[in-house]
């Protein structure tokens, strides 16, 4: 529906309504997110759950979650932002959560390809260290809808120098594995 057919006011209204009971944090989150995904900047210097958006020190460890070394080096190799973190990623208690709807790609061996990108971004955030289980990156598949059981285990041998480990002792992201997982972030903070 256009705003034509509705007056300003009662959009206001309706956007009031929705954040109303919600806390201000998360209110400004939504509001970010929402012109994000619009594709409108926002003018306004604002603090997110993972920094400040504009990060004019260089330094990303200014927000709610307190960023480690390795990855506030990953942070100015890769030209991530906060903000790019924002519509993907959500921190509450310690814990950082996958908020995202849909994982890009082409069919479900590429989607699948970025849930384990994306987890292991996710415990890289968390824990300074892009180590992850077999089980979260399923959970997250089934999640995501695109858990293909019959050919999960041909897609994972497939991944190549971006994902090291095994099923049972666990995966890590290494240094290419952490370029396309920048590279995914960027993807989907700007689509």
């Amino acid at each position: 529906m256009s705003t034509r057919s509705r007056s300003l006011a009662d959009i206001v209204n309706e956007m009031y309504a929705l954040l109303e009971p919600i806390g201000s944090d998360e209110r400004q989150r939504v509001v970010r997110s929402v012109m994000t995904l619009l594709g409108e900047v926002t003018t306004q210097k604002s603090r997110g759950q993972f920094g400040d958006a504009a990060e004019e020190d260089d330094d990303p460890d200014v927000g709610a979650v307190p960023l480690g070394n390795r990855v506030k080096r990953w942070f100015k190799q890769s030209g991530l932002t906060a903000a790019m973190l924002e519509p993907i990623f959500h921190h509450e208690g310690g814990k950082v959560q996958i908020i995202a709807a849909e994982v890009p790609g082409n069919g479900k061996k590429a989607q699948t390809k970025n849930c384990y990108l994306l987890e292991g971004a996710r415990c890289f955030l968390e824990k300074d260290e892009a180590k992850f289980a077999e089980a979260d990156v399923v959970a997250l598949c089934k999640h995501l809808g695109c858990h293909d059981s019959a050919n999960h285990a041909t897609n994972r041998k497939s991944l190549g120098n971006v994902v090291t480990g095994t099923k049972d002792s666990g995966f890590t992201l290494p240094a290419p594995g952490l370029k396309e997982a920048a590279a995914l972030i960027k993807e989907m903070a700007t689509s």
